[in-house]
């Protein structure tokens, strides 16, 4: 019996060759048993929704010769920050929009204005008497004009 004598010498234990290879072995089965990388997913995948994504009523019948399986259309890649008439506008979703275009653009942007020109979104117009501004910690907010 062979044995690796460098190993857990303070604890008194000793791993021989054959328990090594059945670790390696049952690591590698471990390993093949999970999976490596993605599968394909046959299931409807969840995301984002936008205010241009339709719903699909699923129990009604299909026209003849159409592809039970087809892929929907792609959803425009534009989103909707608007806010409502009158409300405040929602900073939260301007917040995401601008986490999105920093990791696009791996950037700062060099003012609200080129953000709002290139990201993409609707940007609802400010409430009377302020405008949008980004801070140093990449976050949009409200500053008096």
């Amino acid at each position: 019996m062979k044995t690796f004598p460098g190993l857990f010498r303070s604890s008194g234990c000793q791993i021989t060759r054959r328990g090594v290879f059945w670790l390696a072995l049952v690591l590698g089965a471990a390993i093949c048993a999970a999976g490596c990388g993605k599968g394909k997913s046959t299931g409807p995948t969840t995301g984002p929704t936008s205010s241009l994504q339709t719903t699909q009523n699923l129990s009604q019948p299909t026209a003849p010769g159409s592809d039970v399986n087809a892929q929907p259309a792609p959803v425009a890649l534009a989103t909707n920050v608007a806010a409502a008439p009158n409300a405040a506008p929602d900073l939260t979703a301007l917040n995401q929009a601008l986490r999105g275009w920093l990791m696009r653009n791996r950037r700062v942007p060099a003012n609200f204005e080129e953000f709002a020109a290139t990201a993409g979104v609707t940007i609802p117009p400010p409430p009377a008497g302020k405008k949008y501004a980004i801070t140093k910690r990449m976050e949009v907010v409200l500053v008096d004009r």
